[in-house]
Formats: C-alpha cells, structure tokens, sequence
C-alpha cells in the first residue's frame, strides 16, 4: 500500500537511502522534504519511497529509492504512477527528472513509463571513481 510519509517517517527514509544512494542524506533532510514536497512510500517497514518536489504546475522527482533486497518487484513503478496521480489531481502538466547516465535500470523504467529524454549535464554526479553526467527527463502529464 502506497501512503504518504510524514516526519515520523524521516529516520526509516534516511536507512534506506543510505543503502541506496551514494552519497546519502540525512535523516534532517529527510524531515523537511516530508514538511514541504510529496513524499510517497510503500510498505510498513518502508521497502521504497519517492520524494516529488512541486512548483506551481510542475513538479520534479528528486529521489525514488528501493531498498536493494526489494528491488525488481515493481515498487519504483508504482511510486511513479503514483506520484503521477498526484501531480494530476493538483492539475500538473509536467513532472522532470535527472538521474545518471550509468543507472541503465532506473533510465529503462523512466522510458518505460513515458518519460522522455530532453537534456545532459556533465559531470554532475560525484563518484570515487571520478564523475558521472545526469541524463535529465521529461513527461507530460497533459497530454
């Protein structure tokens, strides 16, 4: 079941993360990103969660993320769509994304679902390897 995530959720979204995401943020951040974007999750304990950030009739996701034990299940998918649905209701047209370049299972989902590339940005995403580029990502919502 998909819900929404409160500030009592921020210490379970930070865990995840850093299991997820290099580099990770902060359980504080986390509390705040509950406060003032669409923070969706799925699963009690939480399995996977997605941050959407809104402005005015746009929004952009600024992180989904499974749990890695949890993952090729559909969960990324379905926070997407509902994420999507969200957006909707509150008459958004457009819903942006940016992930790296070598993230070949997050950008087969983004096209997967309708997302269409629009950009690059270089050496966007620290590495200890060196830097990665973001390849960045549209969908329409209105169309």
């Amino acid at each position: 079941m998909i819900r929404t995530l409160e500030p009592t959720d921020a210490a379970d979204m930070a865990a995840l993360h850093v299991r997820s995401i290099t580099p990770a943020w902060p359980e504080s951040d986390m509390v705040e990103h509950t406060q003032r974007d669409i923070c969706l999750g799925l699963g009690q304990p939480l399995e996977a969660f997605i941050i959407l950030r809104r402005a005015d009739d746009q929004g952009e996701i600024l992180t989904i993320v499974t749990d890695p034990d949890q993952r090729q299940r559909g969960h990324g998918r379905r926070l997407l769509q509902a994420a999507e649905a969200k957006m909707r209701e509150e008459k958004g047209k457009l819903i942006f994304l940016e992930v790296a370049e070598d993230n070949d299972p997050a950008i087969a989902l983004y096209r997967a679902v309708g997302f269409n590339h629009i950009g690059r940005r270089p050496a966007y995403y620290r590495r200890p390897e060196g830097r990665v580029a973001a390849q960045t990502y549209c969908k329409r919502l209105d169309a």
